[in-house]
């Protein structure tokens, strides 16, 4: 979710996970969840069948229902009402093939209703907050918000972008690939680093627009963090 900000850069809307769930706790993302059989189930709409595949590996109706699941989500997370039609895929993320617990995310862009305004559940998420990507970032590394790899990637895409209308065209118009990160060992600190295609230990994938930040690595109280390779 975005909106404009005071200055001219938008503000991207992230929530706090609970410290109660075993998957990103306490982590800043984006409103997100799981696709239900009942999302499968929603006729699609006439206006959103115009819309042509933004994913390469699904056509128009089988996009629908991570739409619908979507709308869903920021509507039980963030108190916000969209349309199905209002959301432009950015990104595909696929969790690494030696986890146990695996995810294949579909992330979508999509900006604040007028009108409307975020309201964290209190279950699931336990606060929200708006930054610009640039200042979410730079929280991150402070150590005052905790970003999975995947949530700190888009911010510095979105953050390339200064206005809210060069968001929405770069929304509308990038490639978008299935990302799978790569699991590395560090034996020397004996701990476990994520790394993005075009780092020098993962494939390159061809479209992908190669972050600043390939490398990730678990800090204890600070989250993931970036590396040099």
């Amino acid at each position: 979710m975005v909106r404009p900000g005071d200055a001219a850069a938008p503000e991207v809307l992230l929530v706090r996970r609970t410290d109660r769930v075993a998957f990103m706790a306490g982590a800043h993302v984006f409103p997100g969840g799981r696709v239900d059989e009942a999302d499968r189930a929603v006729v699609p709409e006439a206006a959103f069948l115009r819309h042509p595949p933004r994913f390469r590996d699904l056509s128009v109706r089988d996009e629908l229902p991570y739409r619908v699941a979507a709308v869903r989500e920021v509507q039980e997370e963030a108190g916000l009402t969209l349309d199905v039609d209002a959301l432009h895929p950015i990104a595909h993320w696929v969790t690494p093939a030696i986890e146990i617990r695996r995810f294949d995310a579909r992330f979508f862009l999509a900006v604040l209703p007028e009108g409307q305004q975020a309201v964290a559940d209190m279950g699931e998420i336990t606060a929200h907050i708006w930054l610009t990507a640039g200042d979410a970032l730079e929280r991150a590394q402070a150590g005052q918000l905790h970003l999975p790899p995947p949530t700190w990637t888009t911010l510095r895409q979105i953050e390339q972008h200064g206005s809210l209308a060069d968001v929405l065209a770069w929304a509308q118009t990038k490639p978008i690939v299935r990302v799978s990160p790569g699991l590395l060992e560090d034996s020397s600190e004996g701990v476990r680093i994520l790394a993005l295609p075009g780092d020098p230990a993962v494939p390159m994938v061809d479209g992908w627009d190669v972050p600043p930040e390939t490398r990730f690595v678990m800090r204890d109280g600070q989250g993931w963090l970036p590396v040099r390779p």
